[in-house]
């Protein structure tokens, strides 16, 4: 296993008697991507901005390399968030070297090309912030936020704002990021961002750790309820029996049973009846099932 770059112990941050966190706990790992999820108002921008110092009044620790967050230099991690706060009267170029000086780096121009062409950015160095579309702002934001390569990552909904080709770019550039050894956590709306990009999971709930472990961990805790089959047989029989809830066609056929106990059950049935099928697969919910699942409970 890999070290432990980030680890939070029993964290509780409060604004008056609201807990934004309440007693929360986890680890972030070099090298990977964890994924945090959860509806508006469940932690995650609180969480962030405690971890950046940016609350300090917080109950709980919180410690980057064995030494509590508050005492390191953040010049190590750096965070975007979810508010957007480029200065649209200044160029690309000078933007981005400003954001590089504050961190302490001299970023060359050559750099910065190097960077607008990896982003795909809409615009040469020398334009104004304002003349970009809201896409390309967004991905100057990143680059301001990654141009000085920083080791530990945050990103609050980085996604927010990008058409589907962007979204794809940027989670390939995260994946790239994690293959140079980098460190990210990101939060999403997107259950299939998450699914596509992170190691781990943790979903927050009212402040508190609701879901948190591999993508696959995760959806192994739950019964594996739908079944999904290719055939050319009408499998609208199986209605009949009692224990299948729904029997419906699009592309596939899809089963929902009450119980996973009777997937072989189903696959039998179907044997007998249909012999061979192409495709015979149960399934247990996707994620975006599982956030709703534990959102309504």
């Amino acid at each position: 296993m890999s070290n432990t770059l980030l680890k939070v112990s029993n964290l509780t941050k409060k604004f008056a008697s609201l807990k934004a966190i309440d007693n929360l706990s986890f680890e972030v790992y070099e090298g990977e991507v964890l994924g945090i999820i959860g509806q508006n108002g469940a932690g995650k921008s609180t969480l962030f901005r405690s971890i950046m110092n940016y609350f300090t009044d917080y109950t709980g620790e919180i410690l980057f390399k064995d030494k509590p967050v508050k005492k390191i230099k953040l010049e190590q991690i750096v965070f975007l968030p979810e508010e957007r706060s480029l200065d649209e009267k200044s160029t690309i170029k000078d933007q981005i070297k400003f954001f590089g000086k504050l961190n302490k780096k001299k970023v060359s121009d050559q750099k910065i090309e190097q960077m607008l062409e990896y982003f795909e950015v809409k615009g040469k160095p020398t334009d104004k912030i304002k003349s970009l579309s809201k896409g390309n702002m967004q991905k100057v934001q990143l680059i301001c936020a990654l141009i000085y390569e920083p080791e530990f990552v945050i990103l609050d909904e980085p996604f927010s704002g990008l058409d589907p080709y962007n979204i794809n770019l940027l989670q390939n550039i995260i994946l790239d990021y994690k293959n140079k050894g980098k460190t990210i956590i990101f939060s999403s709306h997107n259950m299939e961002n998450v699914e596509k990009v992170s190691d781990r999971l943790l979903m927050l709930k009212d402040g508190k750790k609701e879901l948190y472990g591999t993508i696959k961990e995760i959806r192994d805790e739950f019964e594996r309820l739908e079944i999904i089959v290719e055939t050319d047989f009408d499998l609208s029989f199986l209605n009949e029996i009692n224990y299948v809830e729904s029997v419906t066609k699009d592309t596939y056929w899809h089963i929902k049973i009450t119980d996973e106990k009777y997937g072989e059950e189903i696959a039998n049935k179907i044997h007998d009846v249909c012999g061979y099928v192409k495709l015979f697969s149960q399934l247990p919910p996707t994620l975006n099932e599982i956030f709703n699942m534990r959102v309504k409970s």
